[in-house]
């Protein structure tokens, strides 16, 4: 079989006339189609106003509602008979289940097809027990992943706040923790495993050398003309420390009128979930920062010193501004990876460029690029010097530091998660799973 044979089941987003397969390649894409009431309850209620904010750590409090719960149990039933249905058209095959919306699903799974191989991924971290503990469903969601073989997180962090949890709330049913596995009462053991996730680091570097991106980049050098870039790119979410990021932002103008002409931040916020009371207060926040900063420290006869775009981008032009960007701002309050700090030192060491990164600690890339400026975002003031110690850098520091970064996400790249999360799925079913 084919290491892209299979098939992809999942919500088609209200979109339609989607393709057969995934593009360049031999996976058949199986859209489901959930109902207005589905949408609203099961991702933008439990899954996106409940389980999201819980899993990182609570910084907005989450919302529980049991009609919210009754619609995800319903999809993730859904999601289940068509996964076990393209299962059965694909003898040999692994189920693996992706992510936080669907954490019932391997159990849904192991109930209708117990001797399935079944994997999981978290996307996202995985909280403190204490944390973990406020959500009503905590049991029904730990019993629905232990339904998997293998539980995969990003980091030791996540994965032994995920065993304590199991510890704490199933504690007196059987189920019981052995080193980084669960046993369960029947005797089935479910392992776990650390396993970043990462980029398509080859696809990156092609385009930082494309001609197409080296014209966004010439355009970028004249809008920017006499000024250093930093930059910051994330979705619009609370978790990102968009906020903090602009208010450190206005500390260091504060600080340092020089940079005040000599410097211009851009931040790029991806639209994200609209239709969530948080992210449209959160939008409007962000906007008020960066007119208010802007009223502050536009000097006369220059443009501002922030810049702010609220949409997507394409791929070459996103890797433009990585190319561009001498200094790249990455203040998540928590992040399960944060992918955007693999893409940036991918770019610029294809360019053989020598940008700063600046990565929160919370974040699961943190543990990876250990070489970056490390920050703490809530801390305001420190951040802002941590961007200023970052702008100082010598060259040869900050290239040393990249070209490290860079070959780790060269070598560890998305190609290799993949090949060795299925991998490890597989030895699992086969009972050579030693990790």
């Amino acid at each position: 079989m084919s290491a892209y044979e299979g098939a992809w089941v999942g919500w088609d987003g209200g979109t339609r006339g989607m393709p057969e397969t995934l593009p360049d390649s031999g996976v058949r894409l199986l859209p489901i189609t959930l109902s207005a009431s589905q949408v609203r309850n099961y991702y933008h209620g439990l899954a996106n106003a409940a389980l999201w904010p819980l899993l990182h750590n609570a910084i907005e409090k989450p919302r529980f509602e049991r009609a919210w719960w009754q619609d995800y149990q319903e999809v993730s039933t859904l999601f289940a008979e068509h996964a076990l249905s393209a299962a059965e058209n694909l003898p040999g095959s692994i189920i693996w289940v992706h992510d936080y919306h669907l954490m019932l699903v391997p159990q849904l799974i192991r109930d209708r097809r117990a001797g399935a191989p079944i994997g999981f991924f978290l996307h996202v971290p995985w909280p403190s027990p204490d944390i973990y503990a406020r959500i009503p469903w905590r049991e029904q969601l730990l019993r629905g992943l232990l339904g998997a073989d293998l539980i995969g997180f990003h980091t030791e962090h996540y994965r032994g706040n995920f065993l304590r949890s199991v510890s704490r709330q199933l504690a007196g049913t059987g189920v019981e923790v052995h080193g980084t596995s669960v046993v369960m009462p029947g005797g089935r053991t479910v392992s776990t495993a650390t396993a970043p996730i990462s980029i398509d680091s080859a696809e990156f570097a092609t385009y930082a050398t494309d001609p197409g991106t080296k014209k966004e980049m010439q355009a970028l050098a004249e809008q920017f003309s006499g000024r250093r870039l930093l930059l910051g790119v994330d979705r619009l979410d609370y978790t990102k420390g968009i906020i903090e990021r602009l208010l450190a932002v206005e500390m260091l103008l504060e600080r340092r009128p020089d940079l005040r002409t000599s410097l211009a931040f851009l931040q790029i916020a991806v639209p994200s979930r609209d239709n969530v009371r948080e992210y449209r207060q959160l939008r409007t926040a962000v906007e008020q920062h960066v007119g208010r900063i802007n009223g502050l420290y536009t000097e006369p006869g220059y443009d501002p010193p922030v810049h702010y775009l609220y949409k997507g981008l394409k791929q070459r032009q996103l890797t433009a501004y990585y190319a561009s960007a001498e200094a790249l701002v990455v203040t998540p309050l928590i992040d399960g990876m944060n992918l955007v700090a693999k893409e940036y030192v991918t770019v610029q060491n294809a360019l053989g460029g020598s940008g700063a990164l600046i990565l929160s600690e919370f974040t699961g890339s943190a543990v990876e690029l250990s070489q970056a400026v490390l920050c703490n975002p809530f801390d305001v003031e420190g951040l802002s010097y941590r961007i200023e110690d970052a702008l100082a850098l010598p060259h040869d520091a900050r290239r040393s530091a990249l070209s490290a970064m860079g070959e780790h996400v060269r070598v560890h790249d998305v190609h290799h998660w993949v090949s060795g999360q299925i991998a490890e799925i597989t030895a699992h079913s086969k009972g050579t799973y030693t990790r």
